[in-house]
């Protein structure tokens, strides 16, 4: 055996893998189950010999992913045909006997199943483990690269610019910047709160609203929710703002939203 060929061997290897292996998906038992059609992992629940360099985007983080929380059984590797015919025949060619004697062909049945074995116990394992690693350096690089573009549409928006509006205080001749109610949710304590802002960016006044955002259980958080609505509509009146901003905390925000769209209906 010719230690300078090894080199070659596996870069032949790595050229066959990259090029022909598959990826193949099946859910579990509990994935079967949770994997509906609008789930995360629908997409990849079932897939059957997809090739390797034909993945794309964040897919493979998906079903690596699924695959952590026991929902998928995955199986990357080549095709049999590629390992008996391809490989085994480029492995034989370098490290088999050309002899014809019978001490010879006893020897090469000997280096037969050494191949056999190190092709699949050492070499096919090795190069799954860095197509793996391949895939999921590809998938981040691809969504570091879209979460990037996705912040720099945000991060470069243009300042919000108001329709024109002509009442007693915005004349139509006149730039006009906007007055911004700032909103921050709080679960009670502490409470949700308003923040007015001049144009300038300045405080003008704070409102706290600790029963705005409830569920009301009973008539007596009912009441308070009610009362609270009251002060966030007069509160409005007062300093009539061109524009609110929710600060996005967490899911609650959702019906935090609703609620201060409820009171400006009033407003």
């Amino acid at each position: 055996m010719e230690i300078s060929t090894e080199p070659a061997v596996r870069e032949y290897v790595r050229h066959i893998y990259t090029d022909k292996a598959v990826v193949s998906t099946k859910p579990t038992p509990e994935g079967n189950s949770a994997i509906d059609s609008l789930h995360a992992y629908a997409g990849v629940k079932w897939l059957l010999n997809k090739p390797i360099s034909a993945f794309y985007g964040e897919q493979w983080l998906l079903i690596q992913k699924a695959e952590e929380e026991k929902q998928l059984e995955v199986t990357i590797g080549l095709p049999k045909d590629i390992i008996e015919n391809s490989l085994t025949q480029e492995f034989e060619s370098l490290y088999l006997s050309e002899g014809v004697s019978l001490t010879a062909q006893q020897w090469n049945e000997h280096r037969r199943q050494i191949l056999q074995d190190a092709l699949v116990s050492l070499v096919l394992p090795s190069m799954e483990k860095e197509a793996r690693m391949i895939m999921a350096a590809r998938a981040k690089l691809w969504l570091a690269a879209e979460c990037g573009l996705k912040l720099w549409k945000k991060v470069s928006m243009a300042p919000y610019v108001p329709p024109k509006m002509v009442d007693n205080e915005d004349r139509s001749d006149s730039v006009v910047v906007p007055r911004v109610l700032a909103c921050c949710w709080g679960p009670g304590y502490p409470a949700t709160t308003f923040v007015m802002l001049d144009s300038a960016g300045g405080v003008l006044n704070v409102l706290s609203t600790g029963y705005l955002n409830i569920r009301a259980a009973s008539p007596e958080q009912e009441q308070r929710k009610m009362n609270d609505q009251d002060r966030l509509l007069k509160f409005m009146r007062d300093y009539r703002p061109h524009v609110i901003v929710l600060g996005a905390a967490n899911v609650q925000c959702r019906y935090l939203y609703r609620d201060i769209v409820e009171v400006c209906d009033f407003a």
